[in-house]
């Protein structure tokens, strides 16, 4: 199997390259501002504070509308300078080695960098399905097949962001946790790797710190229950306090370096966040002025339309069909994955001890990064469904799951690869028929 897993990694390299390569420059969301941040590390030896006039709601308007035209610079908009690390500092060798070839190379050379990223999630990913299942390659290939061919995530994959690098730390966080789940990983590396993997998400993004702990504390109590021991407070606590313990010694830089900038009381840099993006719609003003029922409508279709495609600065919608169809297959995904469930609870010996807890850390990586994206939308009016590809591979492993339930086993392989076969059409369709038309200058 192995492979055709390099095929869809080869695959997923080649739409990547394509949709660098002809998406607009900045036609991303957030885009200048991240690449704002890594430009000031390279050219100040320094990283950016979040100032007054970093983010201003009308320029970003008209900007946009616009579609990002030479006249108008993105200089200014530099909101995402309060944004941890290390994405950044990881990016600013490329910055240097693109820079002479000039400023359309080097947002190139960046997107190319989130690609890269991107293929490293694809084979963590593809490890810890075979880890939970090895005996199942057709199930590993197809999730990883569907994560590769999302349109919006190749998208997401194609732009300067720090999304994938926080994706990628989750991922591994998971392949670490299902270790340690197996008992393939010791009491020692368990703490020091996790520690590492900790730490280095809290430098890359706040989405990935309460999921990450999530998963190394749901690891090691799975691991605990599942050797039968004493399930005692203190047999799990002290490694997890050594484990959390050396990831906050780890990013403790930045929590300092963030404390003396922006004041003692606020090392996430959030309070600062929160001052400066006045204008950024909040939910509590959208329900005031459309109602309650709109939104929570809008919630549902703009969450499900922007999780599939709904590209550039969500200004870029497909046709209709391609959403109904969408629609459509995952509303039986999701049947089918509900009666593989009750199968599953109604038979519990078709999975082994280890299999329950794995799904158990699959699921709840799901409910927190669900749990995440609503709760950041109790403040903010941010319905991008990008925000939930921290759990794309659960979402995806569902989805699979569910399909092959309903699937007789003779045609499983044959319907997976036309799936795949038209997700990629899918995937070129929305590059060359809506993007690019639609973003063009």
């Amino acid at each position: 199997m192995k492979p055709l897993l390099y095929f869809i990694i080869v695959i997923y390299a080649i739409l990547g390259i394509l949709y660098a390569s002809y998406t607009p420059k900045w036609q991303a969301p957030d885009e200048p501002a991240h690449f704002n941040y890594i430009r000031d590390i390279a050219e100040t030896g320094k990283l950016p504070v979040l100032q007054n006039g970093d983010y201003n709601q009308q320029y970003l308007e008209d900007i946009k509308r616009a579609k990002f035209p030479a006249v108008m610079s993105v200089d200014p908009i530099r909101y995402e300078a309060w944004q941890p690390p290390l994405y950044y500092l990881a990016a600013t060798p490329v910055y240097f080695i693109a820079h002479g070839f000039g400023l359309d190379a080097t947002v190139l050379a960046l997107r190319l960098f989130s690609v890269v990223l991107g293929i490293a999630v694809l084979l963590v990913a593809f490890n810890i399905v075979r880890e939970i299942f090895p005996d199942d390659s057709l199930l590993a290939l197809a999730t990883v097949g569907l994560m590769a061919t999302v349109p919006m995530h190749i998208a997401v994959s194609a732009s300067i962001s720090n999304d994938l690098a926080a994706e990628l730390l989750l991922v591994l966080i998971l392949w670490l946790a299902v270790k340690r789940v197996k008992g393939n990983v010791s009491d020692k590396r368990f703490v020091i790797f996790g520690g590492i993997l900790f730490g280095a998400a809290l430098l890359t993004k706040t989405t990935a710190y309460l999921t990450g702990a999530m998963l190394l504390v749901g690891a090691e109590i799975a691991w605990r229950r599942i050797q039968n021991s004493e399930f005692r407070i203190q047999n799990f606590i002290k490694p997890l306090f050594i484990l959390f313990a050396l990831g906050l010694i780890i990013s403790s830089p930045m929590f300092i370096r963030n404390m003396v900038t922006y004041g003692i009381t606020d090392p996430l840099a959030s309070g600062r966040h929160d001052a400066v993006v006045l204008g950024q719609p909040t939910t509590a003003e959208m329900i005031s002025n459309y109602g309650l029922n709109h939104i929570l409508f809008d919630y549902f279709a703009v969450t499900f339309k922007s999780f599939w495609a709904q590209f550039g600065w969500m200004g870029v919608i497909v046709n209709d069909r391609i959403y109904v169809v969408l629609m459509v297959l995952t509303g039986i995904a999701v049947l089918g994955f509900a009666l593989y469930a009750l199968r599953i609870l109604r038979n519990r010996e078709l999975l082994t001890q280890v299999q329950h807890w794995c799904l158990g850390l699959l699921i709840a990586l799901f409910v927190v990064g669900m749990a995440d994206y609503i709760g950041y939308n109790f403040k903010y009016f941010q319905l991008q469904g990008r925000y939930l590809f921290p759990a794309l591979i659960s979402i995806a492993f569902f989805l699979v799951v569910g399909l092959r339930e309903l699937i007789t086993p003779a045609y499983q392989q044959i319907i997976f690869a036309l799936l795949y076969v038209g997700f990629v059409v899918l995937d070129l369709a929305c590059l060359f028929l809506f993007i690019v038309p639609q973003l063009k200058t």
